[in-house]
This record gives C-alpha cells, structure tokens and sequence, in this order.
C-alpha cells in the first residue's frame, strides 16, 4: 500500500533560539535524507518585505514529499522520535493532510503504540476524518481527533 501527499515535520523547542532551531533542523534533515523517501527538503517562507527573495528556507519546517509504503512512513517516524532523544529537541509535530502526530519523550510503548495508530489512520483515510495523535504522556492510542490547524 503506498500513501501520497507530503509529511510536513515541524521542530518545536521554545528554548531555542534562531541559531539552535537552525542548527536542529538541519540536524534532523541529515537524518532523513539517510531514509529511502523520495523527496525531503527545508520548508519555505515568506521572505520579509523588500528583501531579495520573495521566499526563505523555513528555520523549523522540513517536508517529505511523494508516495510512502508503510515500512518507510514508520521509518521517518522512528528516526525522527530518536533524534528527539539524542538532539534535545522538545518535539516534533509531522503533519499529513488533516492527520497530526505530535512526537516528544514518552515511554516507548506508547510510542509505539500511537506511531502506529497515526500510521494505520492515514493508510485507511479516505480524506474525510480529521485528527491529532499527541504523542505525550498521558496519551493512548485512540487519541486521533482534532485537527491540523496550528500545526
């Protein structure tokens, strides 16, 4: 089964400024560009008013795009909850039409459970649910409601 449209991964640390969530990114981009996905660049942005660009690479936003087997949807789950652990980062927020997945250190057991839940939710979504799987003690599994809005 191959999922298509594009994962949007959001880095999330308040602590941080500019520099670190650059350098954080950048970090995480690494990581995924080592995956077999078909396509994952730096998000863009608007450019500020009178500046040279009309768009800037985005300082926290990278996105996976193309089409996704299951294996390598739990792939970049996997790699991004890891380098959440070893990089500091308070979290990740990947984002898939109106399907989120909030990622951030929990116990692995519920990590598990709730990648796979988002995992199965957007392999069986026929584009009319909507929903939010904050991945985040006290959270379970059957917790995919809500929507992508603010993300």
């Amino acid at each position: 089964m191959t999922i298509t449209g594009d994962v949007t991964v959001v880095v999330h640390d308040e602590d941080a400024d500019a520099q670190e969530l650059d350098e954080l990114t950048r970090g995480l981009l690494e990581e995924l560009l080592s995956l077999d996905l078909p396509e994952v660049v730096r998000g863009q942005e608007p450019g500020a008013v009178g500046g040279k660009s009309g768009v800037l690479s985005s300082l926290t936003t990278l996105v996976v795009s193309g089409g996704f087997s299951v294996a390598a949807l739990r792939s970049l789950t996997l790699v991004v909850r890891d380098w959440i652990k070893r990089s500091g980062a308070r979290k990740a927020v990947l984002v898939s039409g109106e399907r989120r997945l909030e990622i951030e250190g929990v116990s692995k057991k519920t990590q598990e459970a709730v990648v796979e839940a988002w995992i199965q939710a957007l392999a069986a979504d026929d584009g009319s649910g909507a929903g939010t799987a904050p991945l985040s003690e006290p959270s379970a599994p059957a917790a995919l409601e809500g929507s992508a809005e603010g993300a």
